[in-house]
């Protein structure tokens, strides 16, 4: 990493952010001092990451890389109502890329032979935004972390460079009782560096907690500015709530419904989702029985293409971009999470089978599990690990991961 290069960078970005703070704010003397105050009162951060990751698959040779994630960022005060954030990103390899491949990004390479790894080395802006907050509301414009939900829109931060947006959003609960969170997108980065453009718009609308649970409805329509005719309208809503059995013990449930259609220059696209979960938490672990179904009727299927799947449809990510997304004939996701703690640990396991909704075609299964501490608010470390066993998609893989973090 060039740190020249890269204190350069925030220089240069803070200027630009102080430029346009200075634009959106009146125009005298009166304001100076007052504006230079924000920016000098600010907050710099960090954060640092560095994994070793291991994969092992049938038909390719074990790949391993050790790779290191820097988040360097700066928060001015506020002026007026106005703040700004700058944040540089460095995600480099330690050691030989001939151990790994990165199959897609400006960064593409290593052996073909190897498995996978989609952690690319990029340096590149990965914030720069502009924020109006008011007591109930906010608007911001720029570059920035955009997570709704993560199962539809997300910045899959597992990954060393995380999905950035660009463009504008808001929240705000003006309305009594009532959320509101839109997104306009006009520019996606994804973790291996390929960006997207696109004209896209994102709303969700969330009720306060009831007696019965929490209402969403949501819409995601995305316009993609591509050859290939993958643009989608997702329209859905979900009820998620929990109650109390006795002291020490409570239901949790999650059930949710979404229709995936053709927009703008997409054809035959889409279907159905469902997904249903009940849990019991008890004041030692939780343990949780969950479906998810993405539809599909042989020739098209339910996408989540700016999502974070690595969260859902298991650890090992058969099942994501790279190899395929949701399969024509859909997806159906039974699974069994068990996690808790002990020992100031942080431990998780989760089982998946995973078959067609068209046919019922077993794809496979995978068992991931993991090991985490957080020692302090600056220090935390963890091994997670995934292991998947094929029937008919794809072939046999097993990841592991071993990380340590710092932030502050």
């Amino acid at each position: 990493m060039n740190k020249k290069l890269l204190l350069t960078n925030i220089q240069t970005i803070l200027v630009t952010s102080t430029m346009a703070l200075t634009s959106f704010g009146q125009a005298s003397i009166a304001h100076a001092s007052g504006l230079a105050e924000a920016i000098t009162s600010g907050t710099p951060s960090i954060n640092l990451r560095a994994r070793y990751e291991g994969v092992t698959q049938e038909g390719k040779q074990d790949a391993t890389a050790i790779t290191e994630r820097l988040l360097v960022g700066y928060k001015t005060g506020s002026y007026n109502g106005l703040s700004a954030f700058v944040e540089m990103s460095d995600a480099a390899t330690i050691g030989s890329r001939k151990d790994f491949l990165v199959p897609l990004g400006p960064d593409a390479g290593g052996d073909s032979a190897k498995a996978v790894i989609l952690d690319p080395s990029l340096t590149q802006l990965n914030q720069a935004l502009l924020r109006y907050s008011t007591d109930s509301s906010s608007v911001t414009v720029g570059k920035q972390r955009v997570i709704f939900d993560n199962r539809f829109l997300g910045n899959v931060g597992w990954r060393q460079t995380e999905q950035i947006y660009t463009g504008l959003s808001a929240k705000s609960k003006m309305i009594s009782s009532v959320n509101l969170d839109y997104a306009y997108i006009s520019k996606v980065n994804n973790p291996v560096g390929v960006e997207l453009k696109m004209n896209s718009h994102a709303i969700q609308l969330k009720s306060d907690p009831m007696s019965f649970g929490t209402i969403t409805g949501y819409g995601y329509f995305l316009d993609y500015d591509l050859a290939a005719k993958t643009d989608s309208q997702t329209i859905g809503a979900r009820l998620q709530g929990k109650s109390a059995i006795s002291d020490s013990l409570k239901l949790h449930y999650h059930v949710e419904y979404a229709s995936q259609s053709d927009y703008a220059d997409s054809k035959n696209i889409g279907g159905n989702y469902t997904r249903a979960e009940v849990a019991l938490q008890t004041s030692f672990a939780k343990f949780l029985l969950g479906q998810e179904a993405l539809g599909g009727d042989g020739s098209s299927s339910f996408q989540t293409p700016l999502g974070t799947v690595h969260l859902f449809n298991g650890w090992a990510d058969m099942f994501i971009g790279p190899v395929g997304g949701t399969p024509a004939n859909g997806l159906v996701d039974n699974y069994l999470t068990v996690s808790g703690k002990a020992m100031g640990l942080k431990l998780a396991g989760t089982y998946h089978q995973f078959s067609a909704q068209k046919g019922g075609d077993q794809y496979g299964s995978e068992y991931d599990l993991l090991v985490a501490k957080k020692f302090s608010k600056t220090y935390m470390a963890g091994i997670k690990y995934a292991s998947y066993t094929a029937d008919t998609h794809l072939k046999d893989t097993s990841k592991l991961w071993i990380w340590g973090q710092l932030k502050f």
